[in-house]
């Protein structure tokens, strides 16, 4: 099954990719990296990448999906986990340069036996120039339970 959920997600972010390298300007497409503090006991470091792309519906407004990797290092030098979000959200601005970005979707664990999640991730971020925008991002991952990072995210726009 996560196989599955996995090849749906790449295809929808591939699919997602080349539609928006023949998109108007409004269309970017960005790479970023992470780095952030768990909000669940028992883990010390949250950090990770990933690849979003934002499609202009409005002015002010744009639908996005990402795929990205996140890890998380045990407290005490235990080993790390590791989720592949597949997120879809919206993101609005709020003036010139900040905005609002609220996404949910799905958490593939890359643990061997490891089971899918409902994941979210409302966040704040600014556009600091016109290729790099930095934002605060709260990335959580619920199945019987929360797993979740207050994360600072650093994204380059193409």
């Amino acid at each position: 099954m996560k196989k599955l959920i996995l090849a749906i997600g790449i295809v929808a972010f591939s699919t997602a990719a080349a539609q928006a390298q023949d998109a108007s300007k409004s269309t970017t497409l960005s790479i970023a990296a992470n780095v952030g503090i768990p909000t669940t006991t028992g883990l010390s470091l949250a950090y990770g990448g990933d690849l979003q792309a934002d499609f202009g519906v409005a002015p002010t407004t744009k639908i996005t999906a990402s795929a990205g990797y996140e890890a998380y290092s045990v407290k005490g030098g235990g080993s790390s986990s590791g989720i592949i979000p597949l997120l879809g959200g919206v993101k609005f601005n709020l003036g010139d340069k900040a905005y609002a970005h609220g996404q949910l979707g799905y958490g593939v664990s890359t643990a061997k036996g490891g089971s899918g999640s409902f994941a979210y991730a409302p966040s704040l971020g600014y556009y600091l120039s016109r290729n790099v925008d930095a934002s605060v991002k709260y990335l959580a991952f619920s199945n019987h339970g929360t797993l979740g990072s207050v994360n600072l995210r650093v994204a380059y726009n193409f």
